[in-house]
């Protein structure tokens, strides 16, 4: 006897079978001597296989039972599980019914695949609005303008007075190839 729960909703299967499959992926290319070999390895997912029958009082209460498991399959339910492998923070990830010579009248054949979820602590903190807030003035705002057929470096030093060699190192463009529609710094 076996039980599948959530906080007080439970469903009891006869599970005439059990099954428990861990997966590693490993890397497949050389690892250099030293190096941790955590590092290339990382843990898939551990999949539980259960068989069995699910009994019931009668055809309803089966159904009833059944339905259960589709909901929390559905749901995304985390269930716990015990039975011969007791583990909680599992997901129902696949629910399959047999039907063997027209089917039993207290009793349905099922198999069901559970996948172990890893559930983790996180330090985020969720943000408080506090109201509108004043935007702060940038750092240095300087002259910007926008660039139009015949502006050369030269032109802005003039119109400006900022070095031709400090406009250079601001927009980063060559003399010759200063693209039009473009936003340039000149002071």
């Amino acid at each position: 006897m076996a039980v599948l729960a959530t906080g007080n909703q439970r469903v009891y299967l006869h599970s005439e079978t059990e099954e428990e499959e861990t997966t590693n992926t490993v890397s497949k290319y050389p690892i250099q001597a030293g190096n941790n070999i955590t590092d290339h390895t990382q843990r898939e997912e551990q999949t539980f296989t259960f068989e069995g029958l699910l009994f019931g009082n009668d055809r309803y209460d089966i159904q009833r039972q059944w339905q259960q498991l589709l909901d929390w399959q559905h749901n995304g339910t985390i269930l716990q599980y015990a039975g011969a492998i007791w583990h909680g923070n599992m997901m129902i990830t696949n629910l399959h019914r047999t039907y063997e010579d027209g089917g039993y009248k207290n009793a349905l054949k099922f198999s069901m695949e559970l996948t172990y979820i890893d559930v983790v602590q996180s330090s985020f903190v969720k943000a408080v609005n506090v109201g509108p807030k004043a935007p702060s003035p940038p750092a240095n705002p300087g002259v910007w303008v926008t660039v139009r057929p015949g502006n050369t470096y030269w032109g802005w030093w003039r119109q400006y007075g900022t070095p031709i060699q400090t406009l250079r190192d601001w927009n980063h463009w060559p003399d010759r190839r200063i693209p039009v529609g473009v936003r340039a710094r000149v002071k």
